[in-house]
């Protein structure tokens, strides 16, 4: 049945203006590669027109580079029946209700628009939003959260454990029993602060993309990462392991006017049945993309250190409970120290402008090493680009 969806939405996605080049020497849905960020990038910016189209469009920007940001238009209709069902889901799991008093620190800035998005569905929950947003002072967010008596705060990870450290490092009371976290993985150590912090009982999360929109949500607290699904999104999981673990690649049957079809959505996942239900659970980003302060990148981000350097290893560490250190260990050999300053400039300089560093959350390293001192992955005696120490 999934695969007469995806044949039938496939024949609407080879007609769109968007793909109709892109696949037009196709001819069966099994030749279709899923589709990467950094393709649907290219394919948007020669191929959609915003002055071109016939009526209005949702515009939403996706986590990454800012150096090269996405950009992708949604039907406003599909949109907003997209978030009427999902909000019909939330209420029948239990997320949210009309006795909700939702306190949200998600971002509204440089079109990026979750805070706006998760307002309108928890209207649509006939919930109650405090709308502070990531930019609020966690000073104005604790006043509100007393002054109309909150019982659910939602942002990301990053954020959410910010404003837990400063409710525990000025000695305030606040009990908030729920919270909902989307954006980035949120680990171990987190959950141990914000249960600290506000003595939450109840974690969810939702899940999705700005291409794909929001489909899936959680209940961290009973089954961590293991996400409902939406009727009309397909998620399949490519290239699976001896577990069933592989990427997420996801289809929207829901958008027509702008239909990505197999979609990566930089994560690795299973799928299962439960009951006559889809449950996707997350294991982890894929080895070539990180998250950091809720922003996905992936590897092709940073070709242009190929320019500079022979090679480079990505750490990434917790300085802090709040603070990630991303390291940039570069290679790059048989050259004058005067060289190695110039390039050790330009590749700072460049890295500033991509992570848009808040000191708080993100401390960016760059240093000049041997090989010996890459990590090599003990079992495989690889040396990943990527390596996440944090927990």
């Amino acid at each position: 049945m999934i695969n007469d969806k995806l044949k039938e939405h496939f024949s609407i996605v080879k007609e769109s203006s968007l793909f109709k080049e892109y696949y037009d020497d196709v001819q069966s849905m099994s030749d279709v590669f899923p589709m990467e960020k950094h393709t649907l990038r290219t394919i948007l910016s020669s191929k959609f027109k915003l002055e071109d189209e016939s009526k209005g469009v949702y515009l939403v920007r996706s986590g990454g580079s800012s150096a090269k940001p996405l950009i992708f238009p949604v039907d406003i209709e599909e949109n907003l029946y997209q978030r009427k069902l999902l909000a019909k889901e939330l209420v029948k799991f239990g997320m949210f209700s009309s006795k909700t008093i939702a306190l949200n620190l998600f971002s509204y800035k440089d079109m990026y628009r979750t805070a706006a998005i998760v307002d309108d569905v928890l209207e649509k929950c006939n919930a109650t939003t405090i709308s502070l947003g990531a930019s609020s002072s966690f000073k104005l967010v604790y006043n509100s959260a007393l002054q109309f008596n909150g019982n659910i705060v939602m942002g990301t990870p990053s954020k959410l454990v910010l404003f837990a450290k400063y409710v525990l490092d000025n000695n305030l009371q606040l009990v908030i029993k729920n919270i909902m976290y989307a954006g980035e993985f949120l680990l171990a150590s987190q959950v141990v602060l914000l249960k600290k912090a506000f003595g939450a009982q109840q974690i969810y999360s939702l899940y999705g993309s700005a291409e794909t929109g929001i489909w899936g949500w959680s209940n961290y607290s009973k089954k961590p990462m293991s996400f409902h699904i939406l009727d009309d999104i397909i998620v399949e999981v490519e290239n699976p392991d001896n577990n069933g673990n592989g990427t997420v690649v996801v289809t929207n049957l829901l958008r027509k006017r702008f239909p990505v079809f197999r979609y990566k959505m930089g994560d690795v996942g299973t799928i299962k049945e439960e009951g006559n239900k889809r449950i996707l659970t997350l294991i982890s980003r894929e080895s070539k993309s990180f998250s950091v302060d809720a922003e996905a990148y992936f590897i092709n981000d940073f070709d242009w250190l190929f320019n500079e350097v022979d090679r480079f290893q990505i750490q990434l560490f917790f300085n802090s409970e709040a603070q990630v250190d991303v390291k940039f260990l570069l290679i790059k050999t048989n050259t004058k120290d005067s060289e190695l300053n110039e390039i050790y400039h330009l590749v700072e300089e460049k890295l500033q402008q991509i992570f848009q560093v808040n000191p708080e959350k993100i401390n960016i390293t760059v240093a000049f090493v041997s090989e010996s001192d890459l990590y090599i992955n003990n079992t495989t005696s690889k040396t990943p680009i990527v390596i996440d120490f944090r927990e």
